[in-house]
């Protein structure tokens, strides 16, 4: 009886056959430990094999699920992956061709938090040295959140009640979802490019890791980097970090505080120029007593020196002596006078009730300021306040306009 032969291609064939039609080892999850690990950059599939403490297997992640995975492969990481067993028939090994691939006891995005974290944190992006000051009296805020969220009522309310002349500037942006890190990436660019404020504030409220994970984008996290315009991060709440937080030039545990950061309170900025006034009225007062002091003394010297001549020497030399010192007081007192009233200028032009001398004038509706002309309608009863009384008033018809500001 003449054998059977086959040939090595209709082994492996068969051995495929088997495998592929056996149930157990379709959607199987496997977990073990990653090793040698490589990424086809042409083709994007991705190598490896999967060992435990006993075995190896030999696997394969083709592009189009590799392009799923939120994190990068590394070997020595312990993962979980599903797929199926099969055979590849050109070399007669038999794989297993994963489909999905998540973290042993982490989840992927944590994962790839800390990937480009780390990253990031040796190109020098968090460097401490790359951090700027914030200006101390900005004239204008540049703000990226939402539009319709809490956080940029909060900030107006934080700066209309600190420093009342500091304009706010918004740029609306989304801040969870697919498009949000885009959204705002090209909010950033776009203050840096045009230098149309003093100081960025970009952030949201609270939520969860995925939630604030557009905040982690790299190319968000480069563009704050590069901004030629200070930037505060304030996204989530206090115990919330993002790669955002990392790269900005300050931290804010919430959007109010951002807002409190960026701009000094009126009373204590009122407080600090009394307070420098004093110290230079002293300061020019201690050097005029020292002057007098010290020309007292040269007097007396003199005195007591008979010879007529040398009398006369000296007598002179006091004198331009005491012409200078006083000259000098003087000159001293007038630079000092006109800081002084500099800053008393600076501080009275942030006065609310200059802006009414000036012809302005405040509405308020039950109590409560109106700042749109929306807020109003026929019949309404408002009050009006001017520099030197207030007139109560009846609105007859409205007419409103409404413009974006970007």
């Amino acid at each position: 009886m003449t054998a059977n032969v086959l040939t090595v291609s209709q082994v492996n064939m068969y051995l495929k056959q088997v495998i592929d039609g056996d149930r157990n080892l379709k959607n199987i999850f496997v977990s073990g430990e990653i090793s040698n690990f490589k990424s086809n950059y042409s083709s994007g599939h991705f190598y490896f094999s999967l060992k435990d403490s006993n075995s190896t297997i030999r696997a394969v992640m083709f592009s189009s699920s590799a392009q799923r995975v939120r994190f990068r492969p590394e070997d020595g990481m312990k993962v979980i992956v599903t797929g199926r067993v099969s055979v590849y028939e050109v070399s007669g090994q038999y794989q297993l061709y994963v489909d999905s691939m998540q973290p042993d006891g982490m989840g992927a995005l944590a994962v790839a938090y800390e990937q480009l974290k780390n990253k990031l944190a040796a190109q020098g992006l968090f460097d401490e040295s790359h951090k700027r000051p914030l200006p101390v009296l900005p004239k204008r805020i540049g703000v990226i959140t939402s539009p319709t969220g809490a956080v940029i009522q909060d900030i107006k309310n934080v700066v209309s009640r600190r420093c009342p002349l500091t304009e706010i500037v918004l740029y609306p942006a989304a801040v969870q979802g697919d498009g949000a890190p885009e959204q705002l990436t090209r909010g950033v660019r776009y203050f840096s490019t045009e230098r149309n404020v003093d100081v960025i504030i970009i952030g949201r409220g609270g939520g969860s890791f995925e939630d604030l994970n557009c905040f982690n984008d790299e190319n968000l996290v480069w563009a704050i980097y590069d901004s030629k315009v200070p930037i505060v991060s304030a996204v989530g709440h206090e115990t919330d970090f993002t790669l955002c937080d990392f790269a900005a030039d300050l931290r804010a545990p919430t959007p109010s505080a951002a807002a409190e950061l960026a701009v000094p309170d009126k009373a204590e900025l009122e407080k600090s120029v009394e307070n420098a006034f004093s110290r230079i009225s002293a300061l020019v007062s201690e050097r005029l007593y020292t002057s007098y002091q010290d020309i007292d003394r040269l007097r007396d010297s003199v005195a007591a020196l008979h010879p007529e001549k040398y009398i006369e020497s000296e007598r002179l030399s006091v004198e331009l002596l005491s012409t200078r010192i006083s000259s000098a007081a003087e000159s001293r007192l007038d630079l000092e006078r006109a800081r002084t009233e500099a800053l008393a200028n600076q501080i009275n032009a942030l006065s609310p009730i200059r802006l009414l001398q000036k012809g302005y004038s405040v509405t308020t509706k039950n109590g409560k300021c109106v700042t749109s002309a929306s807020a109003l309608k026929a019949g309404d009863r408002v009050s009006v306040r001017f520099a030197d009384g207030t007139a109560e008033c009846t609105v007859n018809n409205m007419e409103t306009m409404e413009a974006e500001k970007t």
